[in-house]
């Protein structure tokens, strides 16, 4: 599946009248950027956990490269994390069709970041720097050839 359907389905849920689809919106938004995460990672070579671990190994790496657009990618990806929690978990947090369609708007720019980051010279740039984030700062090496 391209989890970039997703992407879709919470432009389409964001126009709905209710709080429970702004709510799926703000989730399926941060799963379809997430997910380009994933690919993005597996595509330069890292493997990322298969696990509720894959949620932080995607948005650390990604805030700790060596381009400015792509460390405000992975920081936006984990503030929506935290919008996409509260949508999913907290019942007493409203939600609007403002916060829906700001994450929408967000899961564009990063998605757009993180597609503009696999071309060179960017994409050696930020393979590079999270070689040097996952030896000095993790220490664990994710990065296969």
């Amino acid at each position: 599946m391209d989890f970039r359907a997703y992407v879709v389905l919470a432009e389409a849920l964001v126009s709905g009248g209710t709080e429970a689809e702004w709510r799926t919106a703000i989730s399926r938004a941060y799963y379809g950027a997430f997910h380009v995460g994933c690919d993005l990672l597996t595509t330069l070579g890292f493997a990322v956990p298969r696990n509720d671990r894959a949620h932080a190994a995607v948005f650390l790496r990604l805030s700790n490269t060596a381009d400015d657009a792509v460390i405000e990618a992975g920081r936006s990806l984990s503030t929506l994390r935290t919008l996409r929690n509260r949508a999913d978990y907290e019942k007493r947090q409203r939600i609007s069709a403002t916060d829906a369609d700001n994450a929408v708007d967000a899961v564009h720019k990063i998605i757009e970041t993180l597609d503009d980051s696999l071309s060179e010279p960017i994409r050696s740039q930020i393979t590079d720097a999270i070689k040097k984030y996952e030896r000095d700062v993790l220490k664990e090496a994710t990065w296969r050839a």
